[in-house]
């Protein structure tokens, strides 16, 4: 069995989007161990989702071996055209286009949601809005089963 260590976002973050709409993303995010290279995407959840290139490289492995018409691989392409790459300024800073903010309703003050294999980006005032009630470790792996 291989230990492979990930990087995995974890936490809550506050931050705001500048005028050029980019966005600090956590220094806790920006380590060594975590990817530069990022696919900001546009989630039905009124939020953003980013992803590192590597999830995106495996989702494309697993489409090549599709026909060209197969349905699931043009659900695929259909979203790899609303992908928008991003890599790190100097400020560990990520742009985010402004389509991509308009289409998640996002202002200026946001909320950086880790969540494993990715992080979400959520308006702030949305995000308090939701029902985000707190979970044990114990519950949430009674959940899944463990």
């Amino acid at each position: 069995m291989t230990n492979l260590a990930r990087a995995s976002y974890t936490d809550t973050f506050r931050h705001a989007f500048d005028a050029k709409g980019r966005i600090t993303v956590p220094s806790e995010w920006r380590q060594p161990s975590f990817e530069e290279s990022l696919f900001v995407l546009p989630s039905s959840d009124k939020c953003l989702k980013v992803y590192p290139a590597s999830w995106l490289g495996r989702l494309q492995e697993q489409v090549s071996l599709l026909k060209s018409a197969d349905p699931m691989r043009l659900g695929v392409e259909v979203l790899a055209s609303k992908a928008q790459s991003a890599t790190f300024d100097q400020q560990g800073r990520i742009m985010v286009k402004e389509k991509l903010r308009e289409g998640a309703g996002l202002k200026k003050e946001a909320v950086l949601i880790g969540r494993l294999d990715h992080f979400q980006i959520w308006d702030k005032a949305t995000w308090e809005k939701k029902d985000t009630a707190t979970m044990t470790v114990e519950e949430a792996l009674s959940a899944i089963g463990l």
